[in-house]
């Protein structure tokens, strides 16, 4: 059996390039978020929500896993809509929209409204190519469908984490 100690990998002809092959990860950035926000809005508003990462290779491909937090409150019908957004230079790019998630709520005919109070860890998973080296921030926003009633939608409810990571893949 052979080991192999080192303390420093350095290229051979540039000091911070070393040929690494397809499919390793060169990177990674966490980020969680946990201040709560609120909004009734059925327009996307942001959750909080985001990290940035400088791409080392412009055709690396960029996967972005989210684990968010949501809490659903209301009567009737309500549900939530996720999009996750990258911003480089300025310009934002709606990467990623996801299908609307409904929460189905009774109503039984009279004045009395079942109400419904739902928390959940919605999972993303997206893998983009921003073919950038500039710094790229992935922020995630939300909207709240409902169908009648005053209801509200909560991203990290009382403080509970949204959280998740950024790799950079290398191609």
């Amino acid at each position: 059996m052979s080991t192999l100690s080192v303390d420093t990998i350095q290229g051979k002809t540039t000091a911070g390039t070393v040929a690494m092959p397809a499919g390793v990860v060169i990177q990674t950035v966490d980020f969680t978020y946990a201040t709560t926000v609120t909004t009734e809005s059925t327009g996307y508003v942001d959750t909080g929500v985001s990290a940035v990462i400088t791409p080392k290779f412009s055709n690396s491909k960029i996967y972005v896993t989210g684990f968010l937090h949501c809490r659903i409150y209301g009567a009737h019908d309500h549900g939530v809509s996720f999009k996750l957004r990258r911003t480089v230079g300025g310009v934002v790019t709606d990467v990623y929209t996801a299908p609307l998630t409904y929460e189905h709520y009774f109503y039984d005919g009279t004045a009395n409204t079942t109400i419904h109070d739902s928390i959940t860890r919605f999972p993303m998973f997206v893998v983009d190519t921003p073919s950038s080296t500039s710094a790229c921030t992935y922020a995630y926003q939300y909207a709240s469908m409902r169908t009648s009633d005053s209801n509200d939608t909560q991203m990290q409810p009382a403080s509970a984490n949204s959280h998740g990571f950024i790799m950079e893949i290398k191609q």
